[in-house]
C-alpha cells in the first residue's frame, strides 16, 4: 500500500512500518538517519505517479493488518478503555477518529465489517499517522462483540444526542473499564447497539446546531472520560 503525506510518512518510518519513501524534488520535508530504500523524484515524474495531495512525499507500507477479537480480549484486563464504531463510512471521519482516539490514550476500535470504512491510504492520511498506533478489530456482529467486553467487566458508555447524562457530569458516575460506542455519521447508533449501553451520554451545546461531527464528538468525549 502506498501511503502520503509528511505526517503519516513520518510515523511510518519512526514505527518501523515504513518500507520505501519516495520524495518530490523540492519537498520541504528532511528525514534523518533513513536506513529503508529512498528516492528522490522530479516534481513532473512524482505528480505524474503519485497526484498533487501528497505534500510531496509517499511511503510504500504494508496492507493493513486487522486484529482478532481473540487477541484482544486476552489483554482486556490491561485495558482501560475500547472504542467501537457504528458503521462510520466516511474515510476521513474514521481516520479523524483514530486521531482522537490515539490523543486520548485508546489503542484499541472495534468495527463492523459491513457497512464500514475499510482502513486505506486515506483513512492513514486522515489519521495523520495515529492508525501505525493503533489495533482495529472487524467483527461480523457488532453487539455481540461489546457483549463479550462486557463479560470482562467492561461498562459501556453511548454517544447519544438523546441521551440521559449529561457529560459533564460523568465523573462520579461512569465505571472503568470502558467502551464507548460512536454512531454513524448519519443514523448514529443502531437500537440493538444502543441497547447495550450502561450511560447514554449527551453533549451540551450551546448553539442551535444540534450535533457536532462524529470525530469531533468523538475528541470531546474521550476528552472527558480518559484525560484524567
Amino acid at each position: 500500500m502506498i501511503i502520503s503525506g509528511r505526517n503519516p510518512v513520518i510515523e511510518a518510518k519512526k514505527s518501523g512500518k515504513a518500507k520505501k519513501i519516495i520524495v518530490r524534488q523540492g519537498a520541504s520535508i528532511h528525514f534523518d538517519n533513513i536506513n529503508i530504500p529512498f528516492e528522490v523524484l522530479g516534481r513532473r515524474a512524482f505528480e505524474e505517479k503519485y497526484g498533487t495531495e501528497t505534500q510531496g512525499v509517499v511511503c510504500v507500507v504494508d496492507d493493513f493488518e486487522y486484529t482478532e477479537l481473540k487477541d484482544i480480549l486476552k489483554k482486556s484486563s490491561r485495558i482501560e478503555g475500547v472504542v467501537f464504531l457504528d458503521k462510520i463510512q466516511h474515510p476521513h471521519n474514521f481516520g479523524a477518529v483514530i486521531t482522537a482516539c490515539h490523543c486520548f490514550g485508546i489503542r484499541y476500535i472495534i468495527v463492523p465489517r459491513h457497512d464500514q470504512a475499510k482502513v486505506s491510504p486515506a483513512v492513514y492520511k486522515a489519521s495523520a499517522g495515529s492508525l501505525f498506533y493503533t489495533e482495529i478489530c472487524e467483527v461480523v456482529n457488532l453487539g455481540q462483540a461489546i457483549d463479550e467486553f462486557k463479560s470482562k467487566g467492561f461498562a459501556i458508555a453511548a454517544a447519544d444526542i438523546y441521551g440521559d447524562i449529561n457529560l459533564k457530569s460523568t465523573s462520579s458516575i461512569v465505571k472503568y473499564p470502558l467502551g464507548v460506542i460512536i454512531g454513524s455519521e448519519g443514523s448514529g447508533i443502531r437500537e440493538s447497539i444502543l441497547e447495550r449501553a450502561d450511560y447514554k451520554l449527551k453533549i451540551s451545546m450551546a448553539s442551535d446546531i444540534d450535533s457536532l461531527n462524529v470525530s469531533m464528538s468523538c475528541a470531546v468525549i474521550l476528552y472527558q472520560l480518559f484525560s484524567r
